[in-house]
């Protein structure tokens, strides 16, 4: 398996995989910059105690599964939809349209903070976002976990960034 350049020139899916669909917007930064967007396809939950007040077990899970019944069981009977999982990586940017379609739902969110929020001013200039910019665009987005990254060299504390990013009002973990 080898790697395989595939530049990307506008919004849209890059790839979809019984797996994933990866997706891509354009992002504001002094250079060219895209984030992108892991989606899984939705699914089915298992659900055990369905599975046993039913006596579905074994090879017969993966049966009902395939084929949607088994022996009179639906397999809306022993399990549940289960929306797929959404991974967003942001990066080099400010505040934008691309930014907030990129978080907006996601289970995880890896977006940069490089700035504090009283350096708002530099993060605008120079393309970036601060730590409460990222928290509040992960709060609106209903992001569930946030993973705050990209810091400038000139804080000595890292710990303020989670601080401001609480501060702005994420409640996600």
């Amino acid at each position: 398996m080898g790697i395989t350049e595939s530049p990307v020139a506008e919004d849209g899916v890059l790839a979809t995989t019984p797996a994933y669909t990866l997706d891509t917007h354009k992002l504001s930064h002094p250079v060219e910059s895209y984030g992108y967007r892991l989606t899984e396809p939705d699914g089915r939950r298992m659900l055990p105690e369905r599975l046993a007040a039913h006596g579905i077990k074994g090879p017969d899970v993966g049966r009902i599964q395939r084929e949607g019944t088994v022996d009179g069981v639906s397999l809306d009977d022993v399990s549940e939809a289960r929306r797929g999982q959404r991974f967003a990586f942001i990066m080099d940017t400010r505040l934008c349209e691309g930014v907030e379609k990129l978080a907006e739902g996601c289970d995880l969110l890896a977006i940069e903070s490089t700035f504090l929020d009283e350096d708002e001013q530099l993060a605008v200039d120079h393309g970036h976002l601060t730590a409460g910019q990222a928290a509040r665009v992960a709060q609106e987005a209903g992001v569930r976990h946030l993973v705050l990254t990209h810091f400038s060299q000139r804080y000595s504390e890292p710990a303020e960034f989670e601080r401001q990013a609480r501060a702005a009002g994420f409640e996600g973990s």
